[in-house]
């Protein structure tokens, strides 16, 4: 009677995201037909909400570039370090950072790299002494800002940088003059000079197209960096009416994606207080739900006990003269299991640079040791953007970093992905298997009245259940802890979100932990459901 009441519960989500545009994208789906009841399978049941877009996981970094010299007088240049000092102050959250560059005809990395705001004293304090005269040059700051962000995008975790905010704040006084000025054009973009070379030469269009090329490649790292967002915004500081200035500070906030905002020095303090310096802020919805019991294989239409979750079943282990109830039998901080995938020897010890302690960066349960063995990001969850965390790929049997779910290894007519759902084998055709213990799923984003499941401040939340998971009886093991108990399983529930319309994205994961006892044939531990609430589920990356 409870199958049918699974498989029609199951039919019923079919029939709701025929209905509903936002299940494809969305990720809402039904697997698995139910099966039997018992003291062998486990139920999760509760709510998910996408994660508040704020704190390290979703940075932001911010470079003012501030012209100095010329016009910029020492009563101004103390008015804007006491500005900055106090605009630092402000931010002991390390989830925002920053950078500082002068610049006058040459451009000056104060502080060249991004550092949260308690360490950007000694480069305020370097600005008040920075003293440059000649030629007004806004390509310098832009360029440099360009090679600070770049540098940052290639070496952060990419999974960060794509969730990064990446700001530039120009406050310009005065007039760019590179292109009256022939020692700064050289490898300038040929059709802005083209205007140079015109009869009579048109410095103003010349100007207004390098800067606008500039202010492009700048953002252009977006793109070529998988970067959440960059944007330039410049800060026109009006002395003296400069009509020339402000309309190349309108030039540069166009390309730059924002608007141009005007001052002056009374009211800069105002200014620079009131830009908004939050975390980028987009939509992201579910793309998969995953149950995974880290203890058990399925392999060939059988479940197989892993005692230690080291992706060895048990009656594996004697084959590799590994322990069943040790995961790392040479305490290199290698798993058994990864170590026999990749061809290396679990009973010597390995040396990988870098490794030497339990570090798990993105939170997936793959030890970074064993990320840097397999190839896959330890800072991204799902290295390959498919929505498989990279352990659970590692365990099932697919690969982690190669984007497979919508093929069919086994040609069984389920894809990988679905394999990988129902905790099924995706290298052999085990149909029969999956009716009786493929795991299933019931989502909804909605409440019972059709309205949308969302937080106070907004937040996409599911009511979300994952049923008929296979619990086995383990044997008891020991850890630094001391002794895990005789028929431990260790349940993950994945909550795996990205952007809208972004089926391949990195994304963000997180992750609800729970153990359950099984002891055959009755005792069970909880005995019934387990229920998960939104703080239940721990932040990766």
């Amino acid at each position: 009677m409870l199958a049918m009441m699974r498989l029609a519960r199951s039919l019923l989500v079919l029939l709701l995201c025929a209905s509903l545009a936002t299940c494809t994208d969305s990720g809402l789906y039904a697997t698995g037909a139910g099966g039997t009841t018992g003291p062998d399978r486990a139920e999760i049941i509760g709510r998910a909400c996408v994660p508040l877009a704020t704190g390290s996981s979703f940075p932001v970094k911010v470079i003012y570039a501030i012209e100095g010299g010329g016009i910029v007088d020492a009563t101004a240049k103390a008015e804007i370090t006491d500005m900055l000092t106090e605009l630092a102050s402000r931010f002991s959250d390390p989830y925002i950072s920053f950078g500082l560059v002068a610049y006058h005809t040459l451009s000056s990395g104060l502080q060249a790299r991004f550092v949260p705001a308690a360490e950007l004293a000694p480069a305020i304090a370097r600005f008040s002494s920075y003293q440059e005269t000649g030629p007004i040059s806004m390509r310098a700051p832009l360029k440099l800002a360009r090679s600070i962000m770049s540098g940052d995008m290639q070496t952060s975790c990419r999974g960060t940088v794509a969730r990064t905010r990446y700001m530039l704040v120009m406050l310009m006084y005065s007039a760019d003059q590179s292109c009256a000025n022939t020692d700064f054009n050289p490898g300038i973009d040929p059709e802005c000079n083209n205007f140079i070379l015109a009869t009579p030469p048109d410095i103003g269009r010349c100007t207004t197209c390098e800067l606008t090329r500039r202010v492009e490649d700048l953002r252009a790292l977006a793109q070529r960096y998988g970067a959440g967002e960059v944007t330039v915004q410049p800060i026109y500081v009006r002395t003296t009416a400069d009509p020339l200035a402000r309309f190349q500070a309108q030039t540069i906030a166009l390309a730059g994606g924002t608007e141009l905002i005007e001052t002056d020095p009374a009211n800069l303090k105002n200014t620079l207080n009131g830009l908004n310096y939050a975390s980028l802020q987009r939509s992201l919805k579910l793309k998969r739900l995953i149950a995974f019991n880290r203890n058990t294989v399925s392999r060939n239409g059988e479940v197989l006990a892993d005692s230690d979750g080291d992706g060895l079943p048990d009656r594996d282990e004697p084959l590799f003269n590994t322990k069943p109830d040790q995961a790392d039998s040479d305490l290199d901080f290698i798993n058994d299991g990864v170590e026999v995938m990749m061809a290396m020897n679990p009973n010597v010890f390995d040396t990988i640079n870098g490794c030497g302690q339990q570090d798990d960066t993105d939170g997936d349960r793959l030890y970074d040791c064993e990320e840097r063995v397999l190839g896959t990001d330890p800072c991204i969850t799902d290295t390959d953007g498919d929505g498989l965390p990279d352990f659970v790929e590692f365990h099932g049997g697919t690969n982690p970093i190669v984007p497979e779910d919508l093929d069919d290894t086994d040609r069984d007519g389920r894809s990988n992905a679905e394999e990988i759902l129902a905790h099924t084998d995706p290298n052999s055709a085990d149909i029969a298997f999956a009716q009786n213990r493929g795991y299933g799923y019931f989502i909804s984003e909605t409440d019972p009245s059709g309205d949308p499941i969302l937080t106070d401040d907004g937040r996409q939340c599911y009511d979300v259940d994952a049923y008929n998971l296979t619990l086995v009886e383990t044997l008891s093991r020991p850890t630094v802890l001391g002794q895990v108990p005789k028929g431990n399983n260790e349940l993950y529930l994945y909550f795996m979100v990205g952007r809208d319309n972004d089926p391949r994205g990195t994304g963000i994961g997180s992750v609800f932990a729970t153990t359950i006892q099984f002891i055959p044939p009755q005792r069970k531990r909880p005995k019934g459901i387990v229920n998960v609430v939104p703080e239940d589920f721990v932040l990766g990356q």
